[in-house]
């Protein structure tokens, strides 16, 4: 009985040691003050979330436009829907530096995947937004309809990712200066 309630321990302290262990090689990894990855060789987290949100925020303006105008200018609807689509772009880019590793990690791979699934579909809504802005005067309902779609991958997919940087262990920006013993206290 005795070897059984040890064998337990040990099995329970090796599958917390191995979770702590690959939690720890998650943050060392993907680390954003790390030498090294400012050029952007490797996923920069901080750099993923604030492409996402900047597409999402240009799409809101954008949207706001539509929906207040029975018309939007050539010029600024181009110019929003091109900030967009740079932003989704570059948000896709520092997705796809994940390294593949995460085969024995299902639940990172499922929230990656989601990403990209709601990446995907934010690009196809914004390649209609495009062409609606490519007109000499857009017409306000239709943009706001683009960007009301493309809103919702694009919100999807940044929740995914905060849902990933969480999982990851890399705290969100506003929270890594919290230290540990503020919270015992």
């Amino acid at each position: 009985m005795r070897s059984m309630i040890f064998a337990f321990a040990v099995l329970c302290l090796v599958f917390a040691t191995d979770s702590t262990v690959q939690a720890q090689q998650y943050r060392a990894m993907y680390n954003p003050s790390a030498a090294g990855n400012l050029g952007g060789a490797k996923y920069r987290p901080y750099t993923a979330r604030t492409y996402s949100r900047h597409a999402i925020n240009h799409g809101q303006i954008l949207q706001h436009y539509g929906t207040s105008t029975e018309s939007v200018p050539q010029a600024t609807a181009q110019e929003h829907a091109a900030e967009v689509r740079k932003n989704l772009d570059a948000f896709a880019k520092e997705i796809d530096k994940l390294p593949k590793d995460f085969d024995n990690d299902p639940e990172a791979k499922k929230l990656i995947a989601e990403i990209r699934q709601h990446n995907a579909a934010a690009a196809k809504h914004c390649g209609m937004l495009e062409e609606e802005c490519a007109k000499h005067m857009a017409a306000g309902g239709t943009v706001a309809k683009c960007c009301e779609d493309m809103l919702a991958d694009l919100r999807a997919a940044d929740a995914a990712h905060d849902k990933l940087m969480k999982h990851l262990g890399i705290p969100l920006p506003g929270h890594h200066a919290k230290k540990p013993e503020a919270d015992k206290k």
